[in-house]
């Protein structure tokens, strides 16, 4: 995306947010449709699956709230190893 300070990276950031604030208003929705899948046996929805859909949905904080502490988890990501791994062999990638 050509870097952390890239407009291309700067807009992801933007949709990824309003995405999520998207998602949040839809948050009953989703939350009902984890607990039709509970006696599944897919673990992640199985053990507890309202309290994994409210801490990722963080429905604690309002929008704006919310807007940032997305932003921040992006950015932390962004500096993570893992992501500065991947961006070196794709740049390596599409040199060859």
């Amino acid at each position: 995306m050509g870097g952390a300070e890239s407009q291309y990276h700067t807009r992801f950031k933007s949709y990824c947010c309003e995405a999520h604030n998207i998602l949040r208003k839809s948050s009953n929705l989703i939350l009902n449709l984890f607990h039709l899948v509970a006696g599944s046996n897919i673990p992640f929805i199985a053990s507890d699956p309202e309290r994994h859909s409210k801490e990722k949905f963080r429905l604690d904080l309002d929008d704006d709230e919310c807007i940032h502490f997305f932003q921040d988890l992006i950015n932390e990501t962004v500096s993570a190893l893992f992501p500065q791994t991947v961006e070196t062999i794709h740049r390596w990638a599409l040199f060859w």
